[in-house]
């Protein structure tokens, strides 16, 4: 049986990590993989508590991406690629491995070692890659060393067919959960509560939330927020949206980093979830919310308008100078058209992004291809 190198050369953990370990956990081969990782303190009390073998390396600890242009930041990151090679290769030697995986994706610069070695390379990519991105050009460079991509949506494929990677090294597996069943009863009567989950940082856009809030108390909706911040990445946007809360004078709660145990009970906190990035790959804050039969608001991008089916499961936006058209469509909800939402969210997960399909599509992959 083929025994497995994950890498994860990641300084955070966000949901690429989370959908690892619940593929690992529940897969019939977690024996077969071995991790790792960055040698940094928050990823490894993930990995250590995860029960999945497990090993560190600092060679492996990433340096910041927006200061990729910085010559001190290049020297770094040259130097521990190349030092890398030598907990990889003794890691691959002292455990029997056959084929490596990189878990993030800008792990695809490890498939040099994996040639080096003779072994097979496995990049997973949880990102639309931006074609004028360094990681573009790093993902072109070390193309010729990996033999598959992994990728989360349709949205992630065309983003690497558009940099040139043929199509047949790319295979779609989207990310699952297993299935709740239950419907959360919530009660639409006298206001709606809205909630944000994501890093504070450009991308993720939080500063648009605060806009959207601020049109729907101006509608004369009686609203509640709630933002889970996950990480302050950029402290200008955070002090900003602190900023407009208070000039605009709204009912939202902050709160900083709650741990997963306990995002079930936001999401049967609030009526909707806002997603307003920029661009994104396959959220898993969607896939959260719909198996806590929450709807979402989305911003009509990428793998978002995969998830979300307008009216079905949710409702998604292009813009907002075009949100007139969600509001006036929460003012026209009622508890029956919610409820029969709120089931189309669980139906979404069961028959669309379901743990065990996953695990089914990406045993056969890994194992038998």
């Amino acid at each position: 049986m083929k025994k497995f190198l994950i890498l994860s050369s990641t300084g955070i953990v966000s949901g690429a990590e989370y959908v690892l370990i619940d593929y690992l956990k529940n897969s019939k081969f977690k024996d077969n993989f071995l991790i790792l990782h960055s040698n940094i303190t928050l990823v490894n009390n993930f990995y250590k508590d995860s029960g999945i073998k497990e090993i560190k390396c600092s060679f492996l600890n990433p340096v910041g991406a927006e200061k990729t242009k910085n010559i001190f930041n290049i020297i770094k990151k040259v130097t521990n690629f190349l030092f890398a090679i030598f907990c990889i290769i003794k890691v691959v030697k002292e455990n029997n491995i056959d084929i490596i995986l990189g878990n993030n994706t800008g792990d695809s610069i490890y498939a040099f070692y994996a040639k080096i070695l003779n072994k097979k390379y496995i990049n997973y990519i949880h990102d639309i890659i931006e074609k004028s991105s360094f990681l573009a050009f790093s993902i072109k460079f070390f193309d010729r060393f990996v033999d598959k991509y992994i990728v989360v949506s349709n949205a992630v494929k065309q983003s690497m067919v558009f940099l040139g990677i043929k199509q047949d090294k790319i295979k779609v597996i989207y990310n699952g959960l297993l299935p709740n069943k239950k419907i959360i009863i919530k009660r639409i009567k006298n206001y709606f509560k809205f909630g944000f989950v994501g890093y504070i940082d450009s991308t993720k856009n939080p500063e648009e939330f605060i806009e959207i809030i601020k049109l729907f108390a101006d509608s004369g909706l009686n609203i509640k927020a709630e933002i889970i911040t996950g990480s302050i990445v950029d402290k200008n946007i955070y002090y900003k949206i602190l900023g407009k809360i208070k000039k605009y004078k709204l009912n939202i709660n902050i709160i900083e980093k709650l741990p997963r145990e306990k995002m079930s009970d936001f999401y049967h906190d609030i009526h909707f979830l806002i997603v307003t990035s920029r661009k994104e790959a396959l959220p898993t804050v969607i896939l959260e919310a719909f198996n806590n039969s929450t709807p979402v608001i989305g911003k009509n991008i990428g793998g978002i308008s995969e998830i979300i089916k307008h009216n079905y499961n949710g409702l998604l936006y292009d813009d907002l100078k075009n949100f007139d058209k969600i509001i006036i469509g929460l003012k026209k909800f009622d508890i029956i058209k919610y409820k029969k939402m709120q089931r189309n969210c669980l139906k979404t997960i069961d028959k669309k992004f379901n743990l065990k399909s996953k695990i089914t599509r990406l045993d056969k992959i890994l194992f038998e291809e």
